[in-house]
């Protein structure tokens, strides 16, 4: 039942912690969508009103150079600018109301206008001097051709391309825009109207390429969906994180049920043994002094295999909290396994074991205490595992420039999905060997606790029904 309510528990925060990252990635998505579908508005808008100011600024340069073309005419100057000039005897057709407006004014003043003639557009100034008035005529290529150096000449850091753009085709204006079109391929991004004397005209900023705005909106999309895959790469990356450590946590959370469990019966043996014991002496049951004799030494073994657990509990506690301080020194490994058997012995331990010595060890620092615990951990679990016919060895050899104490036995192995898990704290393989066996999980997760504060390693080598080895490696002095 309780298995069941933290899976259930495991799966809602699941489901939350989804809803919690796919729910602002979906409305930054949309969001996205949105930008992009935008951005070549935006682009195009921001565009237009970059080089509108500078088309406006180009247009007072053109305005400023044709009053200069004027003024050289009135002069009897010549200019590039200037198609003709002859005196206003008869003035063309459309330039009536410009003749009344120049009549009116002071001398060396001027009009510009513009008339229609068979489809050509023509450009003229009127201007006043103080004998007659003159009718000049703009060479309206020489102004298309002059925008280009005008606008270059104006920003000469401006990459864009400024051309006069003619109001249609036809006479002139095909003229014109052979003119125009000879700038290659070109994208208008800001245009004007002009006034008299270009009339119809109007002034255009172009960028080279067939869409520039495109090509922005392009790189900035690119940029966006650069950015979201590394968002998701981080969203996957926690993701990922956060379910692994949630299967840990759930994982550790069944382990250590399934361990209050296993101490529970590890306790509850011990303890009932005791109380039965205990009553029996009290009860006067026992009557021969064999059998008085015989309830106190079952006593003192269930006193002392609760020792046992309570004194493994706290070595484990110690050793979590970094409280258990080593006294290492240099060992003769001889030494160190003699003082191994003496207390094999004293345990009375139903199985012998044979000891295989290298010659020649190297030393070993070592807390001899903290190392014979997990030495004597190891033949504990190889007096346990194995059958009747129990065949042990402890082995000290040389390890390249390590000195490895191995525990050899005959019994079941273990599974090759176990043999990394074995040493993790609660852990126990799930057969009915281990099932059978009494045990809290602990001892091997303590033994490699020890080892690798020594700077070792424990390691196990095992094939099923043939038996298994573990292997201490200490490094030599």
């Amino acid at each position: 039942m309780a298995d069941t309510s933290e899976l259930i528990e495991f799966r809602r925060a699941f489901v939350w912690l989804l809803c919690g990252m796919l729910l602002p990635s979906v409305a930054l998505v949309a969001f996205g969508v949105v930008a992009v579908a935008n951005e070549r508005a935006a682009v195009e808008r921001r565009l237009t009103e970059e080089y509108s100011s500078r088309l406006q600024s180009l247009q007072r340069e053109l305005m400023a150079r044709l009053d200069r073309a004027v003024d050289a005419a009135v002069r009897r100057e010549p200019d590039p600018l200037v198609a003709s000039v002859a005196p206003l005897s008869r003035p063309p057709p459309g330039l009536e109301d410009a003749v009344r407006r120049v009549a009116a004014m002071p001398p060396a003043a001027h009009v510009f206008a513009s008339t229609e003639a068979q489809g050509d557009r023509q450009a003229w100034a009127l201007a006043r001097t103080p004998e007659k008035m003159l009718a000049i005529q703009f060479d309206l290529p020489a102004v298309v051709a002059m925008i280009p150096a005008l606008g270059q000449q104006r920003f000469p850091r401006e990459r864009a391309d400024f051309r006069l753009v003619p109001p249609r085709e036809g006479g002139l204006a095909a003229q014109v825009k052979r003119i125009v079109a000879e700038a290659g391929s070109t994208t208008a991004v800001a245009r004007i109207a002009l006034g008299a004397p270009l009339d119809g005209f109007a002034l255009a900023a172009e960028l080279p390429g067939d869409d520039p705005a495109a090509a922005l909106a392009f790189r900035n999309r690119s940029l966006y969906i650069l950015l979201l895959v590394l968002l998701y790469v981080g969203i996957g990356v926690g993701f990922g994180l956060t379910i692994r450590e949630m299967r840990r946590a759930y994982k550790l959370s069944r382990l250590k049920t399934d361990f209050v469990a296993n101490i529970s019966h590890e306790l509850r043996t011990p303890l009932t043994s005791v109380r039965l014991f205990a009553e029996t002496l009290r009860e006067g049951r026992a009557e021969s002094p064999e059998e008085v004799r015989e309830c106190v030494e079952l006593l003192s073994s269930e006193s002392e295999r609760l020792s046992n657990l309570v004194e493994k509990l706290l070595s484990w506690s110690r050793l979590e909290s970094g409280r258990q301080m080593l006294q290492q020194e240099k060992t003769e490994v001889p030494a160190l396994l003699e003082e191994i058997g003496e207390a094999y012995k004293a345990q009375q331990l139903p199985a012998t074991y044979q000891t295989e010595l290298e010659k020649d060890l190297p030393p070993v620092n070592v807390d001899r205490d903290a190392m014979a615990q997990v030495v004597l951990n190891l033949l504990h679990n190889a007096v346990k595992y194995t059958g009747d016919e129990k065949r042990i060895r402890l082995r000290a050899r040389r390890a390249g420039r390590s000195v490895a104490i191995e525990v050899e036995d005959n019994g079941p192995g273990v599974r090759q999905q176990d043999r990394k898990r074995i040493f993790e704290r609660f852990y126990r393989a799930d057969d009915l060997l281990s099932r059978k066996t009494e045990g809290t999980g602990l001892g091997l997760a303590i033994s490699k606790k020890i080892v690798e504060a020594h700077g070792g390693r424990i390691e196990v080598d095992s094939r099923l029904g043939v038996g298994s080895t573990f292997r201490i490696v200490l490094p030599a002095a």
